[in-house]
Order: structure tokens, then C-alpha cells, then sequence
């Protein structure tokens, strides 16, 4: 079963993130909606590989025997990354168009009435889900069944390129390639967080600053400027 891991992970979690790509362009565009199918997509997937495979606890095993100093750690480390986003986009923000975002994110059912609900769901649920499903399913799978360069290297591609249909139409070509490129080093980093912290906790933490400093600027684009 171990042989047929890759090709098993890379349909299941291919499929996954094409079919939230389509739901993200199809004609309607209620937030709340797209949220459900979503979590529904990233849960069913991994629920279906594990049943196949016989793993009765795969969602227990993302939170279980985790690395309690390296945990305390992503929390130093998250701290960073919130600062460390709210700098970057303080250099490139004389390049944000501000229609563009206001427009892509009204094209994604998200407008100034419902984005309070959006900020709570986004900095805490779907930085769980993403967690659970790129690095508990996708990379802690294939890394735990011993092909470890892939599991870096695919999952992390892999969660950059899931941002694609997210974030196309918001943003200039040049700043849209930065944010995608850094997408894939933040995968790489949620990976290693995974592999010290033995757990996704860690990764979720991290997960979680970035998500807040990132909707923080969506905040001051919203209400403020």
C-alpha cells in the first residue's frame, strides 16, 4: 500500500482543490455557502483516504504527542510572521490597486455587512481546515509513509497553487507572482513546523497570526482608507 501513496495523495488532494476552484468561479457568490462546501471538501477527502486505508484515527493523529517546546515556539514565530506580512505590505502597498481587492473580494460574496463573520471564519476556521488538510493529510501522510522530499515539495506547491483561484483578479501580475511564491515559502515553513512540533499545532498557530495580520490589511481596505 506504501507504493501507492503518492499517486493516491496527489487524485485525492488534486481533486480537492479543483473542485474548490471551480465552486470559486462558478456564478453564484455567497460566502457562506462557499464555506460549507468547502469544509465539506477538505474533511471528505481525507475522510475517504483514511477509510481506504484502514486509519480509524487520521484527524487524532494530526493533534497527538506534539513537541510542547517547539509548540511554545510557533507562538514566538507567529508573532514574527504578523509583523513581518504588516511590514512587507507597507513597502508594496503604493502598488495594491484598492479597486482590485474591493472587487475580487465582492466577486468571492465578501462585502463590509458580512466580513466581521468572514475575519472570525477566516483567522480561525479555515486556518484549521487548511492545516488539516495540507499538512495533516497531504504532507504528514506521505512524509510518515517515507517519501519526505515530496511531501515538502508537493504539498507545499500545492498549497501556493490552491491561492491561485483565490487570489486571481486581486491583485497586479507582479505583486500576485510575489504573494504566490511566498505562499510556497510559508507551505514550506508550515512543514517543518509540522515535523518539529510532531503535530499540525504548531503550523496552525503560525497559520493563524498570518490569517489576522492578512485580514487586518482587508479591515483597513473595508472601512478605513
Amino acid at each position: 500500500m506504501v507504493n501507492k501513496t503518492i499517486p493516491i495523495i496527489i487524485i485525492f488532494s488534486l481533486i480537492a482543490c479543483g473542485l474548490h476552484a471551480v465552486m470559486l468561479h462558478m456564478p453564484f457568490n455567497n460566502y457562506l455557502i462557499s464555506s460549507i462546501i468547502k469544509i465539506i471538501i477538505f474533511v471528505l477527502c481525507p475522510m475517504i483516504f483514511f477509510a481506504l486505508n484502514g486509519k480509524k484515527h487520521g484527524f487524532a493523529e494530526m493533534f497527538s504527542k506534539g513537541d510542547v517546546k517547539n509548540i511554545k515556539r510557533s507562538f514566538l514565530l507567529g508573532f514574527g510572521v504578523f509583523s513581518v506580512i504588516l511590514i512587507i505590505y507597507t513597502i508594496i502597498s503604493p502598488y495594491i490597486d484598492k479597486e482590485m481587492i474591493i472587487d475580487a473580494l465582492e466577486n468571492n460574496g465578501i462585502n463590509s455587512g458580512n466580513f466581521p463573520l468572514v475575519f472570525i471564519y477566516i483567522v480561525l476556521i479555515n486556518a484549521l481546515l487548511e492545516e488539516i488538510f495540507f499538512r495533516g493529510f497531504v504532507f504528514m501522510t506521505l512524509y510518515r509513509a517515507g517519501y519526505k522530499h515530496c511531501a515538502y515539495v508537493y504539498s507545499s506547491l500545492l498549497f501556493a497553487f490552491y491561492h491561485v483561484a483565490i487570489l486571481r483578479g486581486a491583485l497586479t501580475p507582479w505583486i500576485f507572482i510575489f504573494c504566490i511564491f511566498g505562499l510556497a515559502v510559508a507551505g514550506l515553513i508550515f512543514n517543518e513546523l509540522t515535523v518539529r512540533c510532531k503535530n499540525i499545532t504548531g503550523s496552525l498557530i503560525v497559520h493563524i497570526s498570518a490569517n489576522l495580520s492578512l485580514n487586518l490589511i482587508v479591515v483597513y481596505y473595508l472601512y478605513l482608507k
